[in-house]
């Protein structure tokens, strides 16, 4: 997280306990009273209704095994008046329900349902409410995946469209409206506004700091690192500025007004929480968004190639191949080069430890539909034109890939296997999910 950004993703939980009984008189009815005609479900007091709560938010706690949760101070109902208080209690910051009940309240259940909130269930019977089930992670983590992206803003920088992502889409309104997602336009000339600004010692001082991550430094020459510095420099200041944790750059564009490229500074901004896409491609940064929130850790994204041949796949492979590879996915220090082989700029590579897990995620233009692909990653290349090139098998069948894939050329890709997850972050999204 760059600057004094507040952390994104922060998954709070209203806990609501129902101690009400629809048969509470001296009789009860004929469902709910034992042999001797004693009711079943006699009254409850607020004090046995507050330990029953402090008791379902602890069970609840205990079986949460992930860190973005925070749970509420539990609403606890006794009275039918009280739930008139329940609106008044749930704010737009509020997540989800987590609810459970004495005994059978099924009209108090389909109120609360109403509020329009997932409801977890703590134990309460109801009817539309509970298809939920439980607290399981994968469930958390989509409701870390749609705050998070609520919470979100990337910068677009260079013109509009990219000539190798024309697609776009580039309705940045339409695309908050969907996801919550907000974006910001910058003109290249406002980026090297920028980037012409910090004192030369400044550069310096933290070009010295970087360089322990850099193993060996083969092509760039002391300019061109201090370049790829300004470059990182800049775009974290546009960043703090805007309250931005993604950027996707028009490189083409880029190059065309000076030999600089965002590469290497999108390898380290990724590590520092603002995920980051090449080529100007709105779906790519807006799948590494997502893919980074179910997952919580860093994305690289990447030309596909899903048949022999295509991106450097071999037969029975995919791969993803570019210039992004964010230190903490890699099992190494940075070779640094140069782009693409053409003396100039700066990009870098670092093996990836193989027989690990990945899931690869795509988005289409519509922002309807991903892909999910779930695999292994089985090595790593120097490709020189497109620096990082990552093979891996994937489970199921290969030869069906290209039938799922549903965006652009470029797929995201994250250690682990998250499609349970991206499962449940797809349905509370309302996304079509296709994998093998």
């Amino acid at each position: 997280m760059t600057g004094n950004q507040k952390p994104r993703g922060i998954v709070r939980i209203k806990p609501i306990y129902l101690g009400l009984h629809h048969y509470t008189d001296v009789y009860g009815s004929v469902c709910s009273a034992d042999v001797e005609g004693t009711p079943a479900f006699p009254g409850i007091t607020e004090e046995e209704a507050q330990e029953s709560a402090d008791k379902m938010v602890e069970e609840f706690e205990e079986g949460v095994d992930v860190d973005f949760v925070e749970t509420e101070d539990p609403l606890v109902v006794t009275r039918h008046e009280d739930l008139r208080s329940v609106p008044k209690q749930i704010t737009l910051d509020t997540d989800a329900l987590i609810v459970r009940s004495r005994g059978a309240v099924p009209l108090e259940m389909e109120t609360i349902s109403n509020i329009g909130l997932p409801i977890i269930s703590g134990g309460a019977r109801g009817r539309r409410y509970t298809s939920w089930g439980g607290p399981d992670d994968s469930l958390l983590r989509g409701l870390r995946a749609k705050k998070y992206l609520r919470e979100s803003k990337f910068l677009y920088v260079g013109e509009i469209p990219s000539f190798s992502a024309p697609n776009g889409p580039y309705d940045f309104p339409m695309i908050e409206r969907r996801f919550g997602v907000r974006a910001r336009h910058i003109e290249t000339n406002e980026f090297y506004r920028y980037f012409d600004r910090f004192p030369d010692q400044v550069v310096q001082e933290e070009l010295e700091s970087w360089s322990e991550d850099f193993a060996e430094v083969i092509e760039p020459d002391e300019e061109e690192l201090l370049n790829a510095t300004r470059v990182y420099l800049a775009l974290r200041k546009l960043c703090e500025r805007e309250d931005a944790n993604g950027v996707t750059v028009n490189c083409g564009r880029f190059t065309e007004e000076r030999p600089v490229v965002p590469c290497l500074a999108f390898d380290r901004l990724i590590d520092e929480g603002v995920m980051c896409a090449c080529e100007g491609d709105i779906t790519a940064m807006l799948a590494s968004l997502l893919l980074h929130a179910v997952s919580q850790k860093a994305v690289t994204m990447g030309n596909f190639g899903s048949s022999k041949g295509k991106f450097e796949a071999e037969e029975g492979e995919v791969t993803i191949e570019h210039d992004l590879i964010p230190l903490s996915l890699a099992s190494r220090r940075f070779t640094v080069r140069d782009y693409h082989g053409r003396r100039f700029g700066v990009t870098a590579y670092a093996d990836i430890e193989p027989d690990q897990p990945m899931t690869l995620l795509n988005m289409d233009r519509s922002l309807r539909a991903i892909s999910v692909i779930e695999g292994t990653i089985t090595g790593t290349v120097d490709g020189i034109h497109c620096r990082e090139i990552v093979h891996m098998t994937v489970d199921g069948d290969v030869k069906q890939v290209p039938n799922v894939i549903v965006g652009s050329q470029h797929v995201s890709m994250t250690l682990g296997h998250w499609m349970e997850a991206l499962v449940k972050a797809g349905k509370l999204l309302d996304l079509e999910i296709r994998h093998l």
